[in-house]
């Protein structure tokens, strides 16, 4: 027996031409044999390969590979957007073109989202072949993100996850420049479950997400969600005020009780004036990059621009 709710698959793409071939594939055969009706959105995010050839050509053979080609690369979560405001299921999957999830368990995310009446069926990884220097940043991430927002979050949660019409609507409220679907959706609270699923170890090339991307992305998460860079210039300029104050009044406790000397040297002035410009150029890069940020909202630029669509 087959679902009749209609899916809708949403994958950004980034030089994945090695894996696209079977990704759809196994993607025709889960939902083809599962579900009355399905869509899967794959939107090009200005590959160098040829995945977006690629994609033509399964396209032309099957009408259900819907195909966003962006005008250039504008990074995952702008594709994601592109994907989201293309959809149009009655549940929606978003996850990644590099097999590292089967396509296979989409299945066993629709079965949990539909019998616990949940809005958003997320994963958990259990295999533990992901490299360390991954699992320990992404760990970290989800750990502080955590605590920020007061919500217990898996450590290995991942990209892939499922949520339905009344979820996607919601996400779409959101016209921030800089969006973050991961936190984002977290963020928002709703009814929420999460399925274990194993992690497939990838078969051609590696992840886009070095140890540099995911710092930005935790830097940036930082900046969207909290006023912490904000409040830690304030905390630190209060304590070195602070301290200054202490150690000025100490040195002229020992001059006026004790007769000791007052330093001198050009040694221990450098030192200061050191801590305090290096000081205020830290909180005015803080300063500038919440600015930055306001500056690029109020200018409302659009995140993509869509060059050319196929079977939409």
């Amino acid at each position: 027996m087959k679902f009749v709710s209609k899916i809708s698959v949403v994958i950004p793409v980034y030089n994945n031409a090695s894996d696209l071939s079977e990704l759809t594939t196994r993607l025709s055969q889960t939902l083809d044999g599962n579900f009355t009706e399905y869509e899967v959105l794959f939107v090009n995010d200005g590959s160098l390969d040829d995945s977006f050839q690629l994609l033509k050509r399964l396209a032309l053979v099957n009408d259900s590979i819907k195909i966003l080609n962006l005008s250039r690369n504008f990074g995952q979560h702008p594709a994601i957007c592109a994907g989201f405001e293309n959809a149009s299921g009655d549940f929606v999957v978003l996850m990644d073109a590099d097999l590292q999830d089967s396509p296979e368990d989409i299945l066993k995310l629709y079965e949990n989202i539909t019998s616990t009446e949940s809005d958003v069926a997320y994963t958990i990884k259990s295999s533990e072949e992901k490299l360390f220097t991954s699992r320990i940043t992404s760990g970290l991430y989800h750990l502080v993100f955590s605590k920020i927002i007061g919500s217990n979050i898996p450590l290995n949660i991942g990209t892939f996850r499922m949520f339905n019409k009344n979820f996607l609507n919601e996400i779409k409220l959101y016209k921030e420049f800089n969006i973050l679907y991961g936190p984002l959706m977290f963020f928002m609270g709703f009814k929420s479950t999460f399925v274990k699923i194993s992690f497939n170890k990838r078969k051609h090339g590696k992840s886009a997400y070095t140890f540099s991307k995911r710092l930005k992305l935790a830097i940036n998460s930082l900046i969207s969600y909290t006023d912490i860079p904000h409040k830690i210039s304030v905390y630190f300029g209060a304590t070195i005020l602070l301290l200054s104050i202490s150690y000025g009044g100490a040195v002229f406790s020992q001059y006026f009780f004790f007769g000791s000397q007052l330093p001198g040297g050009n040694t221990l002035i450098i030192f200061i004036l050191s801590i305090m410009l290096g000081s205020f150029m830290l909180f005015l890069g803080i300063i500038g990059g919440y600015l930055f940020r306001v500056y690029q909202e109020v200018l409302a630029r659009p995140r993509y621009h869509i060059q050319e669509k196929i079977n939409l």
